[in-house]
């Protein structure tokens, strides 16, 4: 099967191991929506990757199912998803979908014709991916957004894990990655350098924008209309930082009494979250929200004074740039950060709208620092808000993101 669409529409397959609908919104869906969008077809293969029982009686299934038509990140796209069947069995429910996978991925290929694959996974159907691909001569395309084989829950399995990205890897066609230290990474670990490429992470300029009403939310968590917001945003890993920050932020409190913390999100760090909240008494200044919606991201944004990230600098954090970033500049918001490695690779710091720190004392001090100087954070603001709408919207990555995929397959067929 060999591809000659060089200048029409195309038939796109993203793979990931994740599970599509229920996944928070982020790179993947942004950018299979925004080559929906541009008149590509666009199918997806995904894998539940926390699942539940029915029932005692529910063992799964290994038919797959079909969902047409989604559209979770840009309105008026459409990805048609197809998920392979799995057993519901500890143990055995990667091992089954390793095998309905493969079967799945090559007869979408066939049926849909597809013209390249977008990679996002390594344990579950990387190398399923990898085999078709070069069976029916089209070509593969990694997007690489995290040091996988680090978010792998148990560490006995991440050398394993580690192997199987230096095969994926070597063998994609293209690395797409989101940082400078990625990249590095990438090529470390067997990508052929000239193959790696940088993709920033997109944001919807359309959907985050400073100015949106944040009346009926404030009014919901009982948030006062002169409280200084302090918002951190996403999944609480283990990394998150928050865990090391709570005990500090007594120290803006004492400066700013009418200040809050809200942090919008979920993980398997809240219950410890929480228990520190309740010891040091802070649950009048403390908010965590759970998940929310994703079309409510731009309003919860909207609502802060300024913008955090805590996260601990860690082997899963050295070198990634969280998605949140763009979307928080993009609001119009002054963003404090950790300084993590792969994310000043990409925003070097004030001119881009961010003010990095060291460690949980620090991010204290900057606080208190930008709360109470109006004029530094209203120039992080606009030098924020510049920087996205010119580097990170979704024209431009998509043209982008079209243009490599392109680049690939015309790779391929010299081959």
């Amino acid at each position: 099967m060999e591809s000659t669409n060089s200048t029409g529409s195309l038939n796109i397959l993203f793979i990931v191991e994740v599970d599509w609908l229920k996944k928070v919104v982020f790179d993947i869906h942004s950018l299979a929506e925004l080559l929906s969008l541009r008149g590509h077809n666009v199918f997806a293969i995904d894998y539940p990757d926390i699942w539940t029982k029915d029932n005692v009686w529910d063992l799964g299934s290994l038919r797959t199912t079909v969902t047409s038509g989604i559209c979770r990140a840009v309105p008026g796209a459409s990805v048609h998803l197809r998920r392979p069947g799995y057993l519901k069995i500890p143990g055995l429910s990667r091992l089954s979908a390793e095998i309905t996978h493969y079967f799945e991925i090559k007869k979408t290929i066939i049926e849909k014709k597809i013209d390249i694959i977008v990679l996002y996974s390594v344990p579950t159907n990387g190398l399923q991916a990898i085999h078709s691909a070069k069976k029916y001569h089209i070509p593969v395309v990694f997007r690489s957004i995290d040091i996988l084989n680090q978010l792998v829950r148990y560490p006995i399995l991440r050398p394993a894990t580690r192997f199987l990205e230096r095969k994926v890897y070597s063998a994609s066609d293209m690395v797409l990655t989101i940082t400078p230290g990625l990249s590095q990474y990438v090529v470390k670990n067997g990508a052929a350098e000239a193959k790696v490429k940088l993709l920033p992470m997109p944001v919807d300029t359309d959907l985050f924008h400073p100015g949106i009403n944040t009346t009926e939310l404030r009014q919901k968590w009982g948030l006062g209309e002169h409280d200084e917001i302090v918002l951190f945003m996403g999944t609480l890993f283990d990394f998150s930082g928050l865990d090391v920050f709570l005990p500090e932020f007594p120290g803006v409190i004492e400066q700013i009494p009418h200040v809050k913390l809200l942090i919008v999100g979920d993980g398997p760090q809240r219950p410890r979250l929480e228990k520190i909240i309740t010891d040091l008494n802070l649950r009048q200044h403390v908010i965590i929200t759970g998940f929310q919606p994703y079309q409510t991201m731009p309003q919860y944004i909207n609502m802060a004074t300024i913008c955090i990230n805590t996260f601990i600098i860690t082997d899963a954090t050295r070198d990634i740039f969280p998605g949140k970033t763009v979307q928080f500049l993009a609001c119009g918001k002054a963003f404090l950060a950790t300084s993590l490695p792969g994310m000043r690779a990409v925003i070097p710091g004030e001119q881009q709208g961010v003010l990095y720190v060291r460690d949980a004392g620090e991010m204290v001090q900057s606080i208190i620092f930008v709360l109470q100087s109006p004029d530094l954070r209203q120039q992080l603001e606009c030098n924020g808000l510049s920087y996205v709408i010119n580097t990170h919207s979704y024209a431009k990555i998509a043209d982008s993101l079209e243009s490599r995929l392109r680049e690939a397959i015309r790779g391929k067929n010299r081959e």
